[in-house]
């Protein structure tokens, strides 16, 4: 039987007056790899905060197993210490360090007994449940050079992926990754997706990535509307049960709407209808008259039954149950004169003596999805960068269509001022008054309406991205360069993002390692670093 880790019932969760968990409850065991889902806004970090003890429920019952170990990664890395080499970050310095005492009273027979304290020390801190430093080196393509350096000298990119590295060689019982895949290229997401399931503990995952959450999960959580609901199964058999329940739903109003019709026409008929009992044939009047009162009293009683069926039906209706689904985001394009939008002309970009790429030669037409590919490291968004006029080119050129309007989304959304509040930047950029971004952005359900007075500074990745989502719409462009477009967005969002791009007549260049976006989007490949 496998071990309880942790397990909490009747939570409430509230920040002011705003209700963000009602009444929720979960089970955690050894073995489970959940996938966690939700809209943005919808709780996702703050239950892994709650599960990790960083947060507190306002009520209910929680409980963990005891000398429960759990490892955190959390989607942005904030540095205690700015000195800390990567090394010492992702070893962790007591236990490198007990593994040095421990050697050294090995060495000392009238130490023995002071290594046995120091071994069970290291037992209870988890040393043997460690992973291999090295083979978490390799499959995150973490280069030895980095490790003597600070933390900060790193790219966000490589903080995140060296956070991963420690959590992975620590090995906790219960694992919390906030977006693991992000700065992951496809053969590191593969090698994640193989360590997750070669864990013996459990583990509770966000992700934007549907392919890797089908391969390492085999539960799910949803969190909807305050509430949770749990799952037994991959996200495509969670997919399937929401199709099953849809039809269920949809079965269940169609038959409450035949009723309620056929309710309200009957209650109609014999209000308006002036039936009598049937005339005597005999002229006995008095009969009659009895025969008529007991008509009508019947009619009245059918009639209170109808109407009192009718109140219980409206009293619990059921809306329709038609998923919810973002219609309004959409690109409306600059027209481009020509099919030709962009030309590369023997392009190249180098860093000191690292040559990203050389002699790069291609054109970009209207209508084109071109997926830029390679291994991390090798210049893809540098490129985009280069398109977008942000990056001067060592050699080559780039030529553009005299009506061609560019659009860049960057990777971590920091080309916003980050001085500015959403109002502010939509009000001196696009002349959009309060009440008309407010409409802007319920018109394209990207929500955020309560964040237009926050500096862009103190909004999350993901709040940002939705603003510049909608910045990107407004521009009108007929050319997209999207970098890592599907990071932080929830499925929803990503979804109707994706039906825009599809619907869009312009030229997208995209840099992704989203395999269903992929899959979706892209009509051929650049590939870089070959």
């Amino acid at each position: 039987m496998s071990r309880l880790f942790i397990q909490f019932t009747h939570l409430f969760k509230s920040f002011g007056s705003f209700s963000l968990f009602e009444d929720i409850s979960l089970s955690i065991n050894e073995g489970d790899v959940f996938a966690l889902i939700g809209e943005n806004g919808a709780g996702k970090t703050t239950l892994l905060q709650l599960l990790n003890g960083t947060a507190k429920a306002d009520s209910g019952n929680f409980s963990k197993a005891s000398g429960l170990s759990i490892g955190f990664l959390q989607q942005e890395i904030v540095l205690g210490d700015s000195s800390v080499s990567v090394r010492e970050f992702i070893e962790g310095n007591a236990l490198s360090d007990l593994e040095k005492e421990m050697a050294a009273c090995l060495e000392d027979p009238n130490r023995l007994s002071e290594w046995a304290e120091l071994h069970e020390k290291y037992e209870r801190l988890g040393g043997y449940r460690r992973i291999p430093i090295e083979q978490v080196l390799r499959g995150l393509k973490i280069e030895s050079s980095l490790l003597d350096l600070p933390m900060p000298c790193l790219s966000s990119g490589q903080r995140v992926r060296a956070a991963l590295a420690k959590a992975l060689i620590e090995n906790p019982d219960l694992m919390l990754l906030d977006e693991p895949t992000n700065h992951l290229d496809q053969e590191m997401i593969q090698w994640l997706e193989k360590a997750l399931k070669q864990r013996a503990g459990a583990c509770v995952i966000v992700s934007h990535d549907r392919k890797f959450l089908n391969a390492a999960c085999n539960r799910l959580i949803e969190i909807k509307n305050g509430k949770l609901a749990s799952y037994g199964g991959s996200y495509d058999f969670y997919l399937e049960e929401q199709k099953r329940m849809l039809e269920r739903q949809m079965k269940a109003y169609e038959a409450q709407e035949e009723e309620r019709a056929d309710l309200k026409q009957k209650i109609k008929a014999i209000t308006f209808s002036k039936g009598k009992a049937t005339p005597p044939k005999d002229r006995n009047i008095m009969a009659y008259d009895s025969r008529g009162e007991k008509h009508q009293k019947s009619l009245q009683h059918k009639l209170g039954a109808m109407k009192g069926r009718l109140e219980e039906i409206e009293s619990n209706l059921l809306f329709h149950p038609k998923p919810q689904s973002i219609k309004g985001l959409k690109f409306a394009e600059s027209p481009l004169a020509s099919s030709f939008a962009i030309e590369l002309d023997h392009a190249g970009k180098a860093y000191g003596n690292k040559s990203l790429f050389s002699g790069f030669s291609k054109s970009i037409f209207k209508g084109d999805r071109i997926l830029v590919t390679g291994p991390n490291g090798c210049g893809k968004t540098t490129l985009l960068k280069a398109i977008a006029g942000l990056l001067s080119l060592d050699e080559g050129s780039i030529r553009f269509a005299p009506t061609a309007k560019i659009a860049f989304l960057d990777q971590e959304v920091e080309l916003l001022p980050m001085d500015q509040t959403p109002l502010q930047y939509f009000g001196s950029a696009y002349q959009l008054p309060e009440e008309d971004l407010r409409r802007e952005l319920h018109k394209a359900a990207l929500g955020g309406a309560d964040l237009l007075r926050r500096p862009f500074s103190t909004l999350s990745t993901g709040q940002r991205k939705r603003m510049m989502l909608l910045a990107l719409v407004l521009k009108k462009p007929n050319v997209l360069l999207l970098d890592e477009p599907t990071n932080h967005l929830d499925f929803m969002t990503l979804e109707a993002f994706e039906k825009a791009l599809l619907n869009f007549d312009g030229a997208v260049v995209a840099v992704s390692h989203d395999a269903t976006f992929i899959e979706k989007i892209a009509t051929q490949e650049w590939r870089l670093g070959t």
